[in-house]
């Protein structure tokens, strides 16, 4: 089940990935953390699956929040 890799972030050692993935025939976004094995990242369970048709809707409040305009109670980013 490995996709498209749209970001990574190493963090303690592991890496946070967030990749478009096909599984049985549905598309969605992973983001998942990932560990070295060796040579290779492997997959954790600790992660997110999001809706392919929902990420436009990520991406929308992820830019609100950037913009100064998150909602009531959540911190500013600037």
């Amino acid at each position: 089940m490995n996709g498209a890799v749209l970001f990574e972030q190493p963090y303690r050692g592991d890496v946070w990935r967030l990749e478009v993935a096909s599984h049985d025939g549905r598309t969605f976004g992973n983001w998942r953390k990932w560990y070295w094995d060796g040579d290779n990242l492997k997959p954790t369970r600790q992660g997110v699956t999001i809706p392919l048709e929902r990420l436009s809707e990520l991406e929308a409040a992820l830019s609100a929040y950037r913009s100064g305009s998150a909602p009531d109670g959540a911190p500013s980013a600037k």
